[in-house]
């Protein structure tokens, strides 16, 4: 079994071999064709280097020779063209001298740079080529020559147009409710032709390093701006004066601005919106002082006030003798504020448009600086004129300063925009002229508190009517009421007007702070009046007297308090206000009801004749004398009195009738039972002697009290 499968393995065997055998044969076949293949291609590689290095020696050395003429022709080339870029910087001079020897707008702006270009760079090639060369003296010359006319053009065009801006104009821009870009750039201060022009003409200079012109610009268009500041205020004096007005009074007729010729193409309601706008803003800010100037109670024009508006402190501004200030004066300075900042506003513009950017703000600031040195000089002129004017006793004075302040805050943040770029020392001129403002405000503030004390020694009324110290400082207070939050950071400056308004909330809103501080500023006022009335009215020899012109004066204040708003203020530091003043008048009144004393002696007293004893009609000659002397005492008191309570002066209507009411109350019925009781009693043959009054003769005689014509 074993053996044939030996066998068959082996015939397995030798099969493969011979086949293996074969396909050796055949790789050897292939192996010596791809043999004899490599021998043939390494020849032909052979043969095709050798004829390769033959080609590179034949050709480079054209290669070479060629690449030597292309770089000769290059040079040629470049040194034709070289030679044309020098030759025609020595020709630039004779081309372009007819165009630098003209006027720059005579040939055209554009023209003229464009040949000042060609010498500008005919200038940098000598001085960095052929400094020596002869060409440099005559392209330089004719380039400063062209720099200097050029410098010429642009200042002369500015001067052309340094022309004031019509008052007109200025006053439509004060009339805008809000100022825009587009509303400025409708005033014209240089045509827009002209405009073009000069912004080329200050660029070239500019990127020539020609500097000097921006100083030139400045003052210029500086000095343009105050003319336009001058000729606004001469034409506010001229309109006042042409329309025969006093220029220093608020008072004077017709309206406070009028136009010139060229106003009579505009329509007339436009005309005269344009001529009261001018005035608009001081006649807002001083509403309420003529209507507050008034004598009496208020609402009430008969109420007699002692010295009320005397010469010596009058309150009326403008009857201050020299040097006082005038309305017409505040008038002008608030609408020089508003000008400045919109004509200022306009250079702005143009500067922008003329002037490098990165030397707008430079030059606006050299324009700014002497219209702004101006201003705070016209304002530190007229706080020192308002200074004077306290100094006399004139406080209304500070009203108008007040309003100056007033409308200089607020324009300060308009202000504060305009000059955000700017140095400080420009941004600090506006906040100097309200830094000063406020200081004479808090000084004028200050010396009216002392004023009431001082005038408080002034010479008494003889009929105890209201004192004008009273009456005045009720004035002032009152007119302070629209400045209250213009008075607040000035009344937070002192510490015991600050300490005052502690009890209000925390939080409290500015407007309701600003009443609480100034109703802390009028509580000072009242409470120094009130000590200064108290003082000065023990001068009184008649106690009667002293009652009554306290009482007058209490019930003037208390008053004025009510019909204004002052009471409302003073109420948020003292909430007892009123209470506190009807106290008063209460306990005047009760002092005032002695006076009636004497008389009372008459009526009232524990001597008397036993009613049991007129009834029996047994009087004895002792009690017929005590009853004459009752009656002619009564009645020589009564005559007394009457005379002298009617010399007294109750200016307040309705006090005066309570008075004569209360003592009406107070008398008539003791009187009548005094009447009543002797009337048919015989105690005296002469009857119409000693009865001379009936009750009704009595409440006759009250009822004249307290009226001098009666």
């Amino acid at each position: 079994m074993i053996e044939p499968v030996i066998q068959e393995r082996k015939t397995d065997v030798s099969r493969q071999l011979e086949k293996e055998m074969t396909q050796l044969g055949i790789l050897r076949d292939v192996l010596s064709r791809s043999g004899h293949v490599a021998t043939n291609v390494g020849s032909i590689l052979d043969s095709f280097e050798h004829r390769l290095a033959r080609l590179e020696t034949t050709i480079l050395p054209v290669y070479q020779q060629t690449g030597n003429l292309q770089r000769r022709q290059a040079n040629t080339e470049k040194t034709l063209q070289e030679l044309d870029y020098v030759i025609a910087f020595y020709n630039v001079a004779g081309q372009v001298e007819g165009v630098v020897r003209e006027r720059p707008s005579s040939i055209g702006v554009p023209q003229y740079l464009e040949a000042m270009d060609r010498l500008a760079e005919a200038c940098r090639y000598f001085e960095q080529n052929n400094p020596q060369s002869v060409e440099i003296e005559n392209v330089t010359t004719l380039f400063e020559a062209g720099t200097d006319a050029l410098s010429k053009e642009f200042r002369d065009e500015l001067k052309k147009y340094q022309k004031p801006v019509p008052p007109v104009v200025t006053l439509e821009l004060l009339d805008e409710e809000e100022l825009s870009e587009d509303t400025i750039s409708g005033v014209e201060l240089v045509p827009p032709g002209v405009r073009e022009d000069l912004r080329a003409i200050a660029s070239w200079l500019d990127k020539h390093g020609n500097t000097d012109r921006l100083t030139v610009y400045a003052k210029l268009r500086s000095d343009a701006l105050s003319q336009s500041l001058q000729a606004l205020r001469d034409h506010q004096r001229s309109s006042s004066i042409e329309r025969g007005g006093n220029p220093g009074s608020i008072n004077s007729p017709g309206p406070l601005r009028t136009r010139v010729a060229k106003m009579d193409t505009l329509p007339k309601s436009r005309t005269e919106k344009i001529s009261n706008r001018a005035n608009r803003m001081l006649k807002k800010a001083m509403a309420g002082q003529l209507a507050s100037r008034r004598q009496g109670s208020p609402g009430h024009a008969s109420y007699s006030l002692h010295g009320t508006l005397s010469p010596q402190h009058a309150t009326t501004p403008g009857i201050v003798g020299e040097e006082g200030l005038e309305d017409s004066d505040v008038e002008l300075y608030l609408n020089q504020v508003t000008a400045l900042h919109r004509l200022a506003f306009a250079e702005l513009l143009l500067a922008q448009q003329l002037v490098p950017e990165d030397r707008v703000t430079r030059t606006f600031e050299l324009i700014l600086r002497d219209p702004m040195d101006q201003l705070v000089a016209e304002g530190e002129n007229l706080a020192a004129q308002a200074r004077r004017s306290v100094g006399r006793g004139d406080h209304q004075a500070v009203l108008s300063i007040l309003a100056m302040l007033r409308h200089v805050t607020s324009m300060q943040p308009e202000y504060d925009r305009l000059l955000t770029n700017c140095q400080t020392s420009i941004r600090s001129k506006f906040a100097a002229i309200i830094n000063m403002l406020q200081d004479t405000c808090v000084k004028a503030l200050d010396g009216f508190v002392e004023s009431v004390k001082s005038d408080g020694e002034r010479a008494l009324p003889k009929d105890g009517t209201v004192h004008e110290v009273t009456s005045n400082a009720l004035i002032f207070t009152e007119q302070l009421l629209e400045y209250a939050t213009t008075l607040s950071p000035m009344l937070q400056r002192d510490p015991n007007i600050s300490a005052g308004v502690a009890n209000l909330p925390r939080g409290v809103d500015q407007s309701l702070l600003a009443k609480g501080l100034l109703g802390a500023y009028i509580k000072r006022v009242l409470v120094n009046l009130g000590l200064a009335l108290v003082s000065r009215s023990e001068a009184y020899g008649d106690p009667t007297l002293r009652a009554v012109f306290r009482l007058n004066n209490y019930n003037y204040i208390l008053k004025t308090l009510h019909s204004s708003e002052l009471l409302n203020l003073v109420s948020l530091v003292e909430p007892q206000c009123d209470k506190l003043y009807n106290d008063q008048i209460m306990e005047q009144k009760r002092l005032y009801s002695q006076s009636w004393s004497r008389v009372l002696h008459y009526l009232v007293n524990h001597e008397d004749v036993p009613l049991s004893v007129i009834q029996a009609g047994k009087l004895r000659d002792r009690d017929r004398q005590l009853i004459k002397d009752k009656f002619a005492g009564f009645n020589r008191e009564i005559e007394e009195m009457s005379k002298v309570q009617r010399s007294y002066s109750i200016p307040d209507r309705e006090l005066r009738e309570s008075l004569k009411r209360d003592n009406m109350e107070y008398i008539l019925p003791k009187y009548q039972a005094f009447y009543d009781k002797y009337m048919n009693v015989t105690f005296t043959k002469n009857t119409e002697k000693y009865i001379k009054y009936s009750p009704a003769d009595v409440s006759t005689m009250v009822d004249k009290f307290f009226d001098v014509a009666a």
